[in-house]
């Protein structure tokens, strides 16, 4: 009996954690992208490097991102105005974040590269263009 009740008791403590963990990440991800300014930090198109200095000049000013926890997202410029926003989400067990609403029926489908307290990287498809993104904390 007490063999029995060891078998069943592995399958049930192995899900019940796996189930823990895979809840914790996708709070832990959650929490780090959201409630926090993203400035432009770099831009990576077709392997070269621009700064948020080159972008901006051929870009326009708005280059600050926020995304909020109730899945609205604004984007504003250097001082804070101007603002345009939208709605996203996460995709894909968090790692892809879609925006929506900022221009009229598109959505932009972002894939995570790297993700810290202070730092996002991600892949942003801009038609047939993969540009990878570098935001920081503000």
């Amino acid at each position: 009996m007490k063999t029995l009740k060891s078998i069943l008791l592995i399958p049930i403590v192995l899900v019940t954690v796996g189930l823990f963990v895979t809840a914790c990440s996708n709070t832990d991800e959650v929490a780090l992208i959201t409630d926090k300014t993203w400035v432009l930090e770099s831009v990576n198109m077709a392997g070269m490097d621009m700064s948020a200095a080159e972008i901006l000049a051929t870009e326009g000013s708005e280059y600050q991102m926020t995304l909020k926890a109730d899945g609205t997202v604004t984007y504003t410029d250097n001082m804070g105005m101007n603002p345009v926003s939208g709605t996203w989400k996460f995709q894909k067990s968090n790692t892809q974040f879609v925006v929506s609403g900022i221009e009229v029926g598109k959505s932009d489908v972002n894939t995570i590269n790297k993700l810290t307290a202070t730092d996002l990287w991600f892949w942003h498809m801009d038609g047939t263009d993969k540009m990878i993104m570098h935001y920081k904390v503000k």
